[in-house]
């Protein structure tokens, strides 16, 4: 089975923290191991097949058939809007900057942050975006920007690793890598996600992986 990301027609919209961050968009999502759709920012199961403007068809179950045959599955926190548009929202976990505010995600549920937050590793984010890392560097989070609950910026031209194929993070959303990509350090992330340090070795971007913009390696936690 191919996976739904060779599609060219993929559009990444990756730094939304949940389906609350993309009330604007309507669709098809799957959304805590199940399908929903989404209008005006409400969600409802779907109880039947859909298809959608483009001709994919989605099932209740999250199967799914691209007009050219290809099947594959909806995961959690995917979405697909009616003209056939593939999304990710994948911070299920941290703080993302969205039109200027700033929301804590848990569990892919968000808050507005009001007092400063403490996450997993120590780093300190408060209301205005400011943030304290665990060493002490002091930076903001951009509007679109998010930073992992361990720590680990997100930021526009970074690198973040999504099943079989790495995403380019850009403002509020991205696209999927469609070619090598090199960094100011020496490193280079292929489309197929192997990395190829500086040093001369390889590696593979695994999920949620993140090269930063100047190329620093920031592997999630297993």
């Amino acid at each position: 089975m191919k996976t739904h990301l060779n599609s060219p027609r993929v559009l990444i919209a990756i730094l939304a923290a949940t389906i609350g961050f993309a009330a604007a968009k309507d669709g098809i999502a799957m959304k805590d191991g199940k399908v929903v759709t989404v209008k005006d920012g409400n969600k409802t199961d779907l109880t039947e097949e859909a298809t959608l403007k483009d001709g994919t068809k989605v099932g209740k179950d999250g199967s799914v058939v691209s007009p050219n045959g290809t099947q594959w599955s909806l995961k959690n926190g995917e979405f697909l809007d009616w003209d056939g548009k593939f999304s990710v929202y994948f911070i299920a976990d941290g703080v993302v900057r969205k039109d200027g505010k700033v929301w804590l995600v848990k569990a892919g549920e968000k808050s507005e942050v009001s007092t400063e937050t403490t996450l997993t590793d120590g780093t300190k984010i408060m209301a205005d975006g400011n943030v304290i890392s665990k060493e002490g560097k002091k930076w903001e989070i951009d509007d679109g920007d998010a930073v992992f609950s361990d720590g680990r910026p997100v930021l526009e031209g970074s690198v973040v690793g999504w099943g079989e194929k790495p995403l380019i993070a850009e403002d509020c959303g991205g696209t999927v890598l469609e070619e090598e990509k090199s960094f100011p350090n020496g490193n280079k992330v292929q489309a197929d996600g192997t990395i190829l340090f500086s040093d001369g070795t390889k590696g593979k971007l695994g999920d949620l992986d993140v090269i930063q913009e100047d190329g620093t390696y920031l592997p999630a936690k297993k």
